[in-house]
């Protein structure tokens, strides 16, 4: 066996593990970027509290213990990845590990909401001004299962690329500080 016993990236995610290894590190305009998210996440806590707070009957009486720490634990974790990256300012480590756990809450949360559906699409554009709930009142429940059953997939999927390429962009730049070269920018 040859010395060298570390797990090596496969062929098809060299090249993007290469591209992301050599733009590891933030620009200004990306950090501010990891901030907006971060917002966008505070907004959909703020709007589902409103379902809670208001009890607009979204929420059925299926809707128990175990659906609300799904629901609000994955929101209330995605912002985690975001905010490591804005303050260490780099993409890969630790981030894309975190980000990797949260597609795994993901998806388990989005698979337990779409079996149980613990919610009432009628309701779902309740606490929006009545001039503005044309924006969510669209949106059926069938959407609504649709749109968990592609989270259930895309979660899955992206918690294996992420875990991968977080190794393997990893492994590169380890390879990099070895050598004292600079990745390409």
């Amino acid at each position: 066996m040859e010395s060298d016993q570390r797990l090596h990236a496969p062929a098809w995610i060299s090249g993007q593990a290469e591209k992301e290894a050599g733009s590891d590190k933030l620009a200004v305009n990306e950090r501010r970027g990891q901030l907006a998210a971060v917002a966008g996440f505070l907004i959909l806590i703020a709007f589902l509290a409103l379902h809670h707070t208001q009890s607009t009957g979204f929420f059925t009486d299926d809707f128990g213990a175990v659906a609300a720490i799904l629901l609000y634990g994955m929101i209330a974790y995605g912002p985690i990845p975001l905010l490591v990256r804005f303050f260490v300012g780099r993409k890969n480590d630790p981030a894309r590990l975190l980000e990797a756990f949260g597609m795994a809450l993901s998806f388990v949360g989005q698979l337990y909401l779409l079996v149980t559906f613990p919610f009432d699409m009628a309701h779902f554009a309740d606490p929006l001004p009545g001039s503005l709930e044309f924006l969510l009142d669209w949106i059926s429940p069938t959407f609504a299962k649709w749109v968990l059953g592609i989270g259930v997939v895309g979660s899955i999927i992206f918690m294996i690329y992420d875990f991968v390429l977080y190794m393997a962009v990893k492994e590169r730049l380890s390879k990099t500080d070895a050598s004292g070269e600079k990745p390409v920018e």
